[in-house]
């Protein structure tokens, strides 16, 4: 399929821009971290920086050969199919970042984390921002080149109605903002960043949820 030649390469990585606006989520908590093998060969990976601050963090992930790479530096982390998992363990806080638009039963992804959520316990997801306006721009000239593990998008609409239907209560729903390392870039960014709503200008959803009371 043809795509903009205005879309930059996944080359570069952000988490660090990450980590620092989602810091206070993790500062102190008993984590698990779903999905949380990708980029550990880095300096910026996600995991590692979610250790620095949490309290203790454990990590889930299906590709064993990472894991079996991971556990040689000294993290704790066991292989496991995110849809559908049971550590015998609760935290009071799960993290899945950019890890449901690779499912293709989220569902069974959310029935698996209520059974590791302590009672007053919330789950943060992240995941691409359907409705960034980038993603028109770049449909509208030449194609929009997307992850070939990617199943879906989701926005703030459809995300809270997939937990709704789960039972859990959606707390609070933001976007993160994210870098660029080109100098137009940079000014297009700031540009639209000061038109635009965020749910447009921003390419990352971030949501944060818990199990409603029964």
């Amino acid at each position: 399929m043809p795509t903009s030649i205005l879309q930059p390469s996944w080359v570069k990585s952000t988490k660090s821009t990450r980590f620092k606006q989602l810091r206070n989520f993790f500062d102190g908590k008993d984590v698990l971290d779903i999905g949380c093998a990708v980029g550990y060969q880095k300096e910026d990976w996600m995991h590692k920086h979610i250790k620095s601050v949490a309290k203790s963090v454990y990590g889930l992930d299906l590709d064993m050969a990472s894991v079996d790479e991971i556990r040689k530096m000294g993290y704790a982390i066991e292989q496991g199919n995110a849809q559908d998992f049971n550590l015998n363990a609760k935290f009071n806080l799960v993290h899945a970042g950019e890890l449901i638009e690779h499912l293709d039963n989220p569902g069974g992804f959310l029935e698996s984390v209520k059974r590791h959520l302590t009672p007053d316990g919330l789950l943060l997801i992240t995941t691409p921002n359907a409705l960034r306006i980038s993603n028109f721009l770049y449909a509208s000239t030449g194609g929009l080149r997307v992850n070939a593990e990617h199943t879906c998008w989701f926005c703030e609409t459809t995300i809270t109605t997939l937990l709704e239907r789960k039972d859990f209560e959606v707390m609070e729903i933001g976007y993160l903002k994210h870098e660029t390392f080109n100098w137009l870039r940079k000014a297009l960014l700031s540009l639209r960043a000061l038109l635009l709503p965020d749910r447009v200008a921003w390419n990352t959803l971030y949501v944060v949820a818990r199990v409603k009371a029964s």
